[in-house]
């Protein structure tokens, strides 16, 4: 099925306040893996328009705290526990930049990142290995021992070395579509929990 930007779940974002459907997939996430917790300190990739944004805030609460990053602008009221980025993940000062924000590495690490898309399926999948490999370094110094993270990544022959580099640093690792991606895309996400010890 292609993608309609009316679909049932683009409706009840509208319905519902979400910036966008994409909402839906993390808090289906959320609901099998249970990555969040009050007061966690959350960084979010990739966090335009903001609709993950809106979760992580109701789930955490007031008492956590979220640092967003991307080279769009946030198209939801921000809220207060909120410091936002506008960076390329690429950009060689992005953790300094992160670590004047927060101060202490994080509880979850988030990234919905996906490339400019070509249409080219092939090219399309490796823009999306090299963004999941550029997270995999960010969340290996910035992620608190036993902390938790969520990856998008477009399927595709170099997913199991993905997989492969998730398990050399997670003790879980688990790889998903959740209900509300569109059906037929290449789109998956990647969890993985608990940070093993002996990294940094």
């Amino acid at each position: 099925m292609a993608y309609s930007p009316l679909d049932k779940w683009a409706l009840r974002a509208q319905k519902e306040g979400y910036a966008a459907r994409s909402a839906y997939k993390l808090i289906d996430i959320d609901r099998r893996f249970h990555v969040f917790k009050k007061g966690d300190l959350v960084l979010d990739l990739g966090c335009a328009p903001g609709s993950w944004i809106q979760v992580i805030a109701k789930k955490i609460g007031p008492e956590g705290f979220i640092v967003g990053v991307d080279l769009e602008q946030l198209k939801i009221k921000k809220p207060l526990n909120l410091s936002f980025i506008k960076k390329d993940v690429y950009d060689p000062d992005l953790i300094i930049k992160i670590r004047e924000t927060a101060n202490n590495k994080f509880d979850v690490i988030l990234s919905d990142l996906s490339p400019k898309t070509t249409g080219q399926k092939d090219v399309d999948q490796w823009k999306s290995h090299e963004l999941a490999l550029r997270v995999l370094d960010i969340i290996k110094i910035e992620l608190k021992k036993r902390g938790k993270a969520v990856v998008k990544i477009f399927e595709g022959p170099d997913t199991p070395e993905i997989i492969k580099l998730c398990k050399e640093i997670f003790n879980s690792v688990s790889l998903i579509k959740p209900e509300a991606s569109t059906k037929g895309s290449k789109e998956a996400y990647i969890i993985v929990v608990d940070k093993k010890s002996l990294l940094p």
